[in-house]
This record gives C-alpha cells, structure tokens and sequence, in this order.
C-alpha cells in the first residue's frame, strides 16, 4: 500500500497573509505581555489626566483670577450741607446731593411758607457746601441770598428809624436803630439781632416774642414801631 505526500498548502497572500503573521506574534508570549504593558500604560496616562482636571476644579481661585472678577466700585461723594433761612417750614441745616438747586435745597427744609417771595431767587442755581440761602416774605427788603456765607441786606436808608418817625425793620436796623426804641437797651437790642440771626430773618413782628427778655407789654409797645 502506497502513501501518497498531501501536496504543499498555497502560500497565503494579501490580507491573509497579514492575519496569519499576527497570529503568529501573538503566539509568543512577549508579545502578549508587551501588549498588556502598552495598554497598561495608556490607562494610567487617562487616569492622571483625569486626576489632574478634578483637581483643578475643586482648586479656589488664584489671587489674579480674583482681582478679575472684583468688581469695580465707585466712591459715593459726601452729601452738601446748606443753610437754609427766613420763610421756610424749617429753616436750618439741611443735606442734599451734590449738584442740587436752590430749588432742592427749599424743598430740603419743607418748601416755601405762603408769601414767601421766591422770585428773588435763582432757584436753579446750584447750591454749594456750607451756602447760605434766604428765602423773605413778599415786599420785605434785602434778601434772596444765595452766596457761600450770604446774609440778608438791603437799602440801609429803607425803615431803619432814622429819625423819619418810619417804622424800625427789623431785617435791617443795625444795634443803634434798635437802641433807641423805648424800652429796648444794648442788651436787647443784641439779643433781637442774635434772633435775626437765628431765623436768617424775621418773617412776622410777632417773632419778636422769641425774643428773650421781651415780655407781653414790651412787645405791645414795639408793635406798631418795628416792621419786617
């Protein structure tokens, strides 16, 4: 009995024989444990990775990341103080923003009382720190002051009792006018005009009450010889 010889396998070609020589490298066990040194290696390159975006997000903010987002503020300036006097609900200091009118500032000290003369008034200038603005009732002279430092003025030669038997007014009579109605001396006469002052003018014959000193009968003797 005769054995014949199987003929030689063809030779792979192309992709088969790709296949082939890779399943013959992946036969040798260098190559398997290389394999699993590389794949390894790329898992714990994804976990530092990872590690290192975590760390970052729970990381607080650098100081110049800080001053980025701080936001920018502005300095508040300080309010103006102004004086506000004579025919106002409240005459006396007041507080208003900068850049506020004459108009602001009345209306600071409650507005304007009935016959108050506002004419006399540039009631859109503005008002600065520490001005002096006074409002006076209609037909009262002087006043209508809004100057730094302004006082109530007017005609000197207007009602100041000089000798033309005319009233005295109080706005504007100086210590000697005052001096020389009955029953008021230097004193009194100091203390009237501490109250002009005061009241940045008088509104009313009646204010002359205020007046420390001037008791019911005097003022009924000055009624009819002062005026405002």
């Amino acid at each position: 009995m005769s054995s014949e010889i199987p003929p030689p396998r063809p030779t792979p070609r192309g992709t088969a024989a790709v296949r082939e020589q890779l399943q013959d490298r992946w036969r040798d066990p260098r190559t398997r444990v290389g394999a699993l040194l590389l794949l390894a290696g790329i898992a714990g390159f994804v976990w530092y990775q990872a590690g290192r975006s975590d760390a970052a997000a729970l990381a607080p903010p650098s100081e110049h990341a800080s001053l980025r987002r701080t936001p920018v503020t502005t300095t508040t300036k300080p309010p103006v103080l102004v004086h506000v006097a004579g025919a106002v609900v409240h005459p006396g200091l007041v507080r208003v923003t900068p850049g506020a009118r004459v108009a602001d500032a009345i209306d600071a000290a409650g507005g304007a009382v009935p016959g108050a003369d506002l004419d006399r008034l540039n009631l859109a200038a503005k008002v600065a720190d520490g001005q002096r603005v006074l409002v006076v009732v209609v037909g009262a002279p002087g006043g209508g002051a809004t100057d730094p430092g302004a006082t109530a003025t007017g005609d000197p030669a207007a009602g100041t009792g000089s000798g033309d038997g005319a009233p005295v007014n109080l706005n504007t009579a100086t210590t000697d006018d005052l001096d020389a109605l009955p029953g008021i001396g230097p004193t009194l006469a100091a203390a009237i005009l501490r109250e002009r002052e005061r009241r940045g003018g008088f509104t009313s014959v009646d204010q002359l009450r205020d007046v420390r000193g001037i008791g019911e009968k005097r003022f009924a003797d000055l009624h009819d010889l002062v005026t405002v």
